[in-house]
């Protein structure tokens, strides 16, 4: 009765949580991996309440909650790298693992069953990875908030779920389990509800919408360009104190001058060079410069000053790894790969199609 409960419960709120995320997700038809992700938490928490089926039927009853891993990966990286679509080995790995899974659910061989937990661990743990990566240079807050959420309680949460499966399938389950499970399903469902109906009603969709973007493809002259747009943007926004104006005016200054070019440079050191606290420091440039991630940033600076320095005559005996380490990328493989975002181009074709021999 309790397991009845509590399972009615988080399943009720999952559907309240979906209801809200379908209504007020303005870019639901293009990431509709987290609902997908909630049907499948709602089918696994419903499930044992299900009477036993035929196997076909419970083969179609139990594919949702299949898809939970590589649902999550997927929401993850939509999240965290907007401008990056999802690798294509990525894919593969999810549909083999799905395919695993698939094998252990028609009882084809035993084996296939302990193969097929540690590709699920694989999955959540790449999504966990996922939502690290690059957590700092977060500019949005609501998304670092919803980051930080899916890492500690949801990734969490999935990792001993998985576990606790493989270690019960072959020891009896302790009594007073199944009821502590619902529990933690209920309590974090009304936890996410809480947040998405009350405390943060607009998180998910600061969090996966597309703020816009400076104009790619300036080479001469774009920081001026970069400039006055980030001003122009201001107009529509609410009025900076005098504060945040001289915050503006030194953070523009100190880039122009080559702040970008320190490498490995945070936003946290950025921070603390123009004597500013890291919090304002992010609002500012997210809010009133356009920008999502700290790194995009730095980025929009080194790239202009590598297009000038490759169309230039006077430095075509340079390497373009030695631009690289000039301003500020440790290698030249983020380097290429923000350069090739800018102008679809490498580096080196980029500088033969300016600088013909």
């Amino acid at each position: 009765m309790s397991y009845s409960f509590f399972t009615g419960a988080a399943c009720s709120l999952l559907l309240l949580a979906a209801a809200r995320i379908g209504i007020g997700h303005q870019q639901r038809a293009r990431n509709p991996w987290l609902l997908i992700l909630i049907f499948g938490a709602f089918v696994y928490l419903l499930r044992p309440l299900l009477d036993d089926q035929d196997s076909l039927t419970d083969l179609l009853i139990d594919l949702p909650t299949l898809l939970i891993p590589g649902a999550f990966w997927i929401f993850t990286h939509q999240l965290c790298r907007e401008k990056d679509p999802f690798p294509r080995w990525g894919w593969g790995l999810i549909i083999f693992e799905l395919t695993i899974d698939l094998a252990s659910q028609l009882h084809l061989h035993p084996y296939f069953y302990p193969l097929a937990q540690p590709f699920k661990l694989g999955l959540i743990g790449a999504g966990l990875v996922t939502l690290l990566q690059q957590l700092q240079s977060d500019l949005v807050a609501e998304r670092r908030q919803l980051r930080i959420a899916l890492l500690i309680a949801i990734g969490s949460y999935m990792v001993i779920v998985v576990c606790a499966e493989f270690l019960f399938s072959y020891f009896p389950i302790p009594a007073g389990i199944p009821t502590l499970h619902a529990v933690m399903a209920s309590t974090l469902a009304f936890a996410a509800c809480l947040w998405l109906l009350a405390l943060s009603p607009g998180a998910l969709e600061e969090s996966l919408s597309s703020l816009p973007e400076p104009s790619p493809g300036h080479v001469e002259g774009s920081l001026t360009v970069n400039t006055q747009q980030a001003s122009d943007n201001t107009e529509n926004l609410p009025a900076l104190d005098q504060g945040q104006r001289q915050l503006l005016e030194n953070l523009q200054r100190h880039m122009q001058g080559g702040g970008y070019r320190h490498t490995g440079l945070t936003i946290r050191e950025l921070a603390e060079q123009l004597g500013s606290r890291e919090h304002i420091l992010r609002a500012l440039i997210n809010k009133h410069l356009g920008f999502r991630n700290f790194n995009e940033y730095l980025n929009e600076f080194r790239i202009d000053e590598a297009s000038r320095r490759l169309a230039d005559p006077d430095e075509a005996h340079l390497p373009v790894l030695t631009i690289a380490l000039d301003i500020g990328y440790r290698s030249l493989s983020p380097f290429n790969a923000a350069f090739k975002r800018r102008h679809e181009q490498t580096p080196t074709e980029f500088r033969r199609a300016r600088l013909p021999s």
